[in-house]
């Protein structure tokens, strides 16, 4: 009796290891590709936003720092969806499955490691997007306070002119180090020249402007008549140039999580119902990897694995309705999404359970061989060709 049991519980051992080592290669394949695409996607973005400031590769590598902990929050939750999944599926598609499952074996019991997998990486987002992500945000914003102030410099040639985007360039003489002003500068916004003594110029994370020009002169009127001014700013924008400031977007990306909770702005309060309902979405995620990612017997149908992929995405989609939430008390909106999420993965697990493995997978292949065959029988018939006859003589 002691022999069998311990031969069961070796057998179950090296059936967690494996199935360890199927989700935990796949999550950091997942997590890694998901992080590199989203840093090669706003490097573009960065350079340009960079492209006059000093210390360009410093700003660049520690911008990049800061975004880490977002990018592996939306890797964390997309990787363990197809650890999970891509287990149970190369499980299944080897007939590996049906073996485990032939010796008595319930599913609670060879998705244990799976399950103890998402909810460790559930406490990585619980921990990222409560103190991670405000920290690397809060780091971001300081190095674009500092590049906005001019503490690094910039990459410009004195004695031409720089392009400054939409339409808009600046010239100056010469640098005064000691004050941080630019000297004898000329701004052209497209329509006007504007003369001044000195100046400065800012740079914004959103690769936006603002020129100071100080004791400076411009002419204004069809008449020639001149302006002078003690003081100007210019904020220049994608959409033109302004000489009134952009209002500022309230953000609390830098708050952390307790702070937002127990915060009187329902504002706040909303955007960490928001941030608790990604660690919601990563533990739910093996279940929907679960009900939907094994294809139907003797098959490799993806179908369900996609279907999967897209209902993650859309919940995740659904977590910006709670951060934006007007109103009142932002609870019941971020319960409603909740509720939503727990029904659509209750439903499609009874379904599974009662159609068996790969449902979603057969109702769809079913279906296309019906449009097929409905094609076939309304659809366009090709007439045969009549031959060419060739008269016979009489």
């Amino acid at each position: 009796m002691r022999g069998g049991l311990s031969r069961t519980a070796v057998r179950l051992g090296r059936l967690d290891r494996y199935l360890l080592e199927l989700s935990i290669g796949t999550l950091g394949a997942v997590i890694g590709v998901l992080m590199s695409l989203m840093v090669l996607e706003n490097i573009p973005r960065l350079v340009e936003v960079t492209r006059l400031s000093g210390e360009r590769g410093y700003i660049l590598g520690q911008t990049i720092l800061g975004l880490l902990p977002e990018y592996a929050g939306i890797g964390m939750v997309v990787g363990l969806y197809f650890a999970v999944a891509m287990a149970i599926r190369k499980l299944s598609t080897r007939g590996e499955l049906a073996v485990i499952e032939a010796t008595g074996t319930s599913p609670a019991r060879w998705m244990r490691m799976p399950l103890l997998l998402s909810a460790l990486g559930a406490l990585f987002v619980f921990a990222n997007q409560g103190w991670l992500l405000p920290a690397g945000e809060k780091r971001f914003d300081e190095i674009y306070q500092k590049m906005e102030r001019g503490e690094f410099g910039y990459r410009l040639a004195s004695g031409e002119f720089t392009d400054l985007g939409s339409g808009f360039s600046l010239y100056f003489d010469s640098v005064d180090k000691h004050k941080g002003l630019l000297a004898g500068l000329i701004f052209v916004d497209g329509e006007n020249v504007y003369n001044a003594a000195s100046g400065t110029l800012s740079l914004s994370r959103e690769g936006e402007g603002k020129v100071t020009l100080i004791n400076g002169q411009t002419i204004v009127g069809t008449d020639g008549g001149v302006l002078n001014f003690s003081q100007m700013s210019f904020y220049l924008t994608g959409e033109g140039v302004s000489t009134t400031p952009p209002p500022e977007v309230k953000s609390y990306k830098k708050v952390p999580l307790e702070e937002l909770i127990f915060a009187d702005d329902p504002g706040a309060r909303a955007v960490a119902y928001g941030r608790l309902l990604w660690v919601a979405l990563a533990l739910a995620s093996p279940a929907l990897a679960y009900a939907l990612a094994r294809p139907p017997m003797r098959s490799s149908s993806p179908i369900g694995l996609i279907a999967g992929l897209a209902l993650l995405v859309s919940f995740l989609k659904s977590i910006s309705l709670v951060e934006t939430a007007s109103g009142g008390s932002p609870a019941p909106m971020a319960l409603l999404v909740l509720a939503g999420w727990v029904l659509v993965v209750a439903l499609l697990l009874w379904w599974q359970h009662r159609a068996g493995t790969g449902a979603l997978d057969q109702a769809v292949m079913k279906l296309g061989k019906r449009a097929a065959k409905l094609a076939r029988r309304f659809g366009p018939k090709d007439k045969q060709p009549s031959l060419p006859t060739t008269p016979t003589p009489a």
